[in-house]
């Protein structure tokens, strides 16, 4: 018999929804060139935007399991809402990971549903300079394990993310990249580390896109005999997932709507063999950055 946990709605989130409703008044944390670049839009839980700024992101995801998965297939959906406050012009508050999974595989356990792990913590930009487009930050999270363990979610004591994410623009170009260890305070958990790569070209609003994500088990957990592991949104703690390597491929677009709302979709697919749980995804947001809020100090 699974626990139960008494946390099911993710208030880090409307923690962060509240630190929003008070950024009024002030300017825009990054402005000219730098505000003419986008987010990147695949695995949005990890691959952070170097710029400090305050907005609402909700999303959807769509992923297919491999069909070779210990499930033989089947898909899991997640809906969630990101939150993002800029607290001064080079530090903000980041709420990545929330929301609510829908879990349909095709065999070895039921069909559930339940609560995500929340994930939150801060980023400060280092190095900023428009003169050049050019952005570098880094930043520190903490997974707690908040979620329901239907869905894979609520084990172990949660991860470690600290990160490093840069940005640079060359005229309509935009390269963005972001690198960082998943490490877990728990040994039943697996340890990752991340890598991920951005490049864009602004057509007016419309902004072309393609995205690189490297997932690496670089410490195998100890909680199940399995010998692959969750990519982004799952850690299993697989024991026999040691150095798993899956990298995977995006390519979208953004639409900027207005100034202050962008619109984000992209289709993934694995460019390795072994993919772990993941077959292919498809991932939708809107950013709404409302102009005129920002800094609360």
């Amino acid at each position: 018999m699974m626990s139960r946990r008494v946390f099911r709605i993710p208030s880090v989130l409307s923690l962060a929804c509240t630190a929003v409703a008070l950024h009024v008044g002030a300017p825009r944390a990054f402005a000219g060139a730098l505000q003419d670049m986008i987010s990147p839009v695949s695995v949005p839980t990890l691959n952070e935007d170097p710029r400090v700024d305050t907005e609402i992101r909700p999303m959807y995801m769509f992923t297919s399991i491999a069909n070779d998965f210990a499930t033989q297939g089947g898909r899991y959906q997640v809906v969630a809402v990101q939150a993002r406050a800029a607290l001064t012009d080079r530090i903000g508050f980041i709420a990545t990971k929330d929301g609510y999974v829908w879990l349909d595989p095709k065999q070895a356990v039921p069909d559930h549903s339940g609560w995500a792990n929340v994930a939150f913590g801060f980023k400060g930009s280092v190095w900023q300079d428009e003169d050049t487009a050019s952005i570098a930050s880094i930043g520190l999270r903490y997974e707690a394990p908040m979620g329901n363990q239907r869905v894979f979610m609520g084990y172990g004591d949660g991860l470690l993310n600290p990160f490093v994410s840069a940005a640079k623009g060359f005229d309509d170009v935009h390269l963005q990249a972001y690198a960082g260890p998943r490490i877990a305070i728990s040994g039943q958990d697996s340890s990752f580390f991340d890598a991920s790569l951005h490049v864009d070209y602004q057509l007016w609003k419309l902004y072309p896109l393609a995205e690189f994500n490297w997932v690496y088990v670089y410490d195998a957990g100890r909680r199940i005999p399995l010998s692959q592991e969750g990519f982004d949104l799952v850690d299993f703690g697989s024991s026999k997932a040691q150095e798993e390597s899956v990298v995977t491929t995006a390519l979208g677009m953004r639409y900027r709507v207005t100034d202050d709302i962008d619109l984000g979709v992209t289709g993934e697919f694995p460019l390795t063999s072994d993919s772990g749980i993941f077959g292919w995804r498809v991932t939708t947001d809107l950013i709404w950055r409302p102009m005129g809020w920002n800094a609360l100090f």
